[in-house]
């Protein structure tokens, strides 16, 4: 269980860092819905969201250690 918690956490907060920074980089077109990347940030953050939040995730790693 801690290595899925790990992975998640890892996955998760990278997906969400990737797509906050394509939004920056692409400025106010980056809100756009004609652009996929608006939808790939609010991917991104229901992920941090489902099957426990990152707070959750953190929470159950640093109880294994």
């Amino acid at each position: 269980m801690d290595e899925a918690a790990m992975a998640k956490l890892t996955a998760s907060e990278t997906a969400a860092y990737c797509t906050w920074a394509a939004v920056q980089t692409l400025g106010g077109w980056g809100y756009a819905r004609a652009f996929p990347v608006e939808q790939w940030m609010r991917d991104a953050k229901l992920e941090e969201i489902e099957e426990g939040t990152s707070g959750i995730m953190r929470l159950i790693i640093s109880r294994s250690m």
